[in-house]
């Protein structure tokens, strides 16, 4: 049952993602705004998950109990997305937008936080639950499609609205330990000291931001390439797709193999991925590369989870998973991003060379991360009074 609620409550979120992706600059440009003003606010929704998820994850920690904070910020994030409806500024657009998807995305890392916990304590296979959201983001992804051709771009921020309040109800039954009764000030100092932390932070963070001129170019390539709107539609779900039977065997392949060696591949996986882009962009070669979107994303995400899971005290959990969140992919990925479109207006395709770059350097924080827990033969980081 609990297995259940975390796969649907996965579902909603990642619906909401598969409508904001795709569709959220289509629903901005209808209310009026000019490219510039919706990279603005692209831009710092991205850039608010350095604000706002390090402070609900303090939050999450200090009152001991994730469900009724996940329930208020759904609710509150619904209601902002409402008034959205409503305006045409671009001034009240970005203030109200900024902070709704800045609150969308925070439960994402208390989602995460809950669902680790319910693998530790309940057995839950976290795979199997975290494949749900990957099908929702398909399905709503290319469901909304037809939608906006026949009715415009006026659904959109209904549809968003509709699936949040799914979302605030089911975040009504998420499992609920009992609260920590101790708390640990100064965990986010702690956390930002710890030289294993930070070169967790590295990896991860670089190896996703690999993925900065995909997601900002990759169907403008492909476009530019000569790949019709059908091909390109079938290679980004390819790459879901090859994600989502990596989550459905997680269980076994982390019986198998640990987490850092997981974002080890993830980084070796880019390394061949992004290049191979850069050179070519014929669809039987971009069919393979795809397949590899299972190790640069969903290796690397696993990796990291599980990694957090084993080296993390449950004192600090929402705080570490908050600090994933808005540096990995908030600062460092937005930051590659924001930095690919220079280098795409430079160099043309040949700028996923740099994606294979970022991908190297992640891998080479992942090994330096190994190499200091093989030293101090200390994986986790220590409470104080604990002892190693």
């Amino acid at each position: 049952m609990i297995a259940l609620r975390l796969s649907a409550l996965y579902a909603g979120i990642f619906a909401v993602i598969g409508v904001m992706l795709p569709y959220w600059p289509v629903w901005l440009k209808s209310r009026g705004l000019t490219p510039d003003q919706i990279g603005v606010i692209a831009g710092a929704a991205v850039w608010s998950k350095l604000v706002i998820n390090p402070a609900v994850g303090h939050l999450a920690d200090s009152l001991g109990r994730i469900r009724p904070l996940m329930f208020g910020i759904a609710a509150l994030a619904l209601a902002l997305y409402a008034s959205l409806s409503q305006l045409t500024s671009f001034w009240a657009i970005l203030a109200i937008a900024v902070l709704a998807t800045g609150l969308h995305g925070s439960l994402n890392p208390l989602i995460e936080a809950t669902a680790i916990r319910a693998v530790r304590d309940k057995g839950v296979d976290y795979g199997r639950a975290r494949l749900w959201g990957s099908l929702a983001f398909i399905a709503v992804s290319m469901g909304l499609g037809p939608v906006i051709d026949q009715w415009g771009a006026d659904p959109v921020i209904w549809v968003i609205v509709g699936l949040l309040g799914c979302v605030t109800l089911t975040t009504l039954g998420l499992p609920e330990g009992p609260p920590e009764t101790k708390r640990e000030p100064g965990g986010m100092r702690r956390l930002l000291t710890d030289r294993r932390f930070l070169l967790f932070l590295g990896a991860g963070g670089l190896i996703q931001a690999g993925h900065a001129t995909y997601y900002a170019f990759g169907s403008i390539r492909w476009l530019n390439a000569g790949l019709d709107g059908r091909t390109i539609g079938l290679l980004w779900a390819e790459g879901v797709v090859a994600e989502v039977f990596l989550f459905l065997y997680a269980k076994r392949v982390l019986a198998r193999v640990p987490p850092l060696a997981l974002m080890g591949l993830a980084a070796l996986s880019g390394v061949i991925r992004w290049p191979l882009m850069a050179v070519t962009a014929d669809p039987w070669v971009m069919g393979v590369t795809q397949v590899l979107h299972a190790g640069t994303f969903g290796a690397a995400h696993l990796g990291a989870m599980f990694h957090l899971a084993r080296t993390i005290p449950p004192e600090l959990s929402g705080r570490a998973q908050a600090l994933y969140s808005a540096i990995c992919m908030g600062a460092l990925v937005g930051g590659a991003i924001t930095l690919a479109g220079s280098l795409y207006a430079t160099f043309g395709p040949r700028s996923y060379l740099f994606d294979g770059l970022w991908s190297a350097l992640g891998g080479c924080c992942v090994l330096a991360l190994a190499v200091t827990i093989r030293r101090n033969r200390l994986p986790f980081i220590p409470m104080p009074g604990r002892g190693p």
